[in-house]
């Protein structure tokens, strides 16, 4: 063969192999994605507020973008474990965080958290809101805030649960306990399913938790709601007084989602799935669907509006902490 075809051969073999390493390292492009299944990490367990949101939203994206959206439950330390394994993820797309507001509550009660809630991840959409409850098993003898108060006082100490140390939950039971002086002491549990299963099956008399979580029970009969912790009256519970309403001034703790990609994740892929997401929280069925479950849709920011709304919040919280003074050990 003459040596000059030989070489002209090399050469081509050459651009066409760098031409595929090329194309194999490009990033993930909007068009394409998501060209193989997504993983949506939940970081609490199976049957809270996140759980149930994080199923919904996942369906409705694996038939509007044709490809597997599956959910995995990584529950813990109110969301930090979720969201530490989350943020060493390739930043492609393919691995994204669905959490609560312990989200932007973590770093200021935690020495030991590994991630910063907003440099550290791409926020892609809010999601979903509920209000927090002040919630009693029935057997507590109480049916207003001075009511239960005066009760709580009257007790050697007053077990409440949440879903988690760190979460809006959890910072609710303290800053209900600073502001009120009632001997409440926190137990954690591993979601919102868990600490609400614990205070209906009577192993505890109180819990701090999302609307979603609870109002079955409410519904049922097998507790009873006391008042809600945000800063106005809840338009799925126009019945129940505020805590600020008995007194206690600038009360506000409720409980949002937010979805989350690792940072550096292309912005192309973020808009794509915020405008999907948006849409998805928007669409009537969806409304109704979290109606039903007393959680209200939140779509509607983009991602620069909820990255925005993630930095208001992470201060909001941060205020909170100093008042309170919480500070959880891993």
């Amino acid at each position: 063969m003459h040596p000059g075809i030989t070489r002209r051969r090399f050469v081509i073999t050459l651009s066409a192999c760098a031409t595929l390493a090329g194309t194999i390292a490009a990033p993930a492009r909007a068009d394409s994605y998501p060209a193989k299944p997504v993983t949506i990490v939940v970081a609490f367990a199976p049957g809270g507020m996140t759980d149930i949101v994080g199923r919904l939203v996942a369906a409705e994206l694996s038939q509007s973008l044709k490809q597997s959206f599956v959910v995995e439950n990584r529950p813990g330390a109110a969301g930090q474990i979720a969201t530490e394994y989350v943020a060493r993820k390739p930043a492609d797309g393919y691995t994204l965080l669905l959490s609560a507001t312990g989200h932007v509550i973590g770093p200021a009660v935690q020495k030991s958290v590994r991630y910063r809630p907003v440099q550290d991840f791409e926020p892609i959409a809010l999601i979903a809101k509920a209000p927090n409850m002040l919630v009693v098993n029935p057997s507590v003898p109480a049916h207003t805030v001075p009511d239960f108060i005066k009760w709580a006082k009257a007790q050697a100490s007053v077990p409440y649960g949440s879903a988690g140390a760190g979460g809006s939950t959890h910072l609710a039971g303290e800053l209900f306990r600073h502001m009120t002086g009632a001997p409440m002491t926190h137990v954690p549990y591993k979601g919102a399913s868990p600490s609400t299963n614990a205070v209906v099956a009577g192993q505890i008399p109180v819990v701090f938790q999302d609307s979603m979580s609870v109002s079955a029970f409410i519904a049922a009969g097998k507790l009873r709601a006391i008042a809600v912790t945000g800063a106005e009256r809840s338009k799925l519970f126009p019945d129940i007084p505020t805590i600020a309403e008995a007194g206690y001034k600038n009360f506000d703790a409720y409980t949002w989602l937010g979805l989350y990609a690792p940072a550096g994740t292309p912005r192309e892929i973020v808009a794509r799935l915020n405008a999907e997401v948006n849409r998805i929280m928007a669409s009537p069925d969806m409304v109704a669907k979290l109606r039903r479950q007393n959680a209200e849709a939140a779509g509607g920011l983009n991602p620069a509006e909820f990255r925005k709304y993630v930095e208001a919040e992470v201060a909001k919280w941060q205020d909170t902490v100093k008042i309170t003074g919480v500070q959880i050990e891993q």
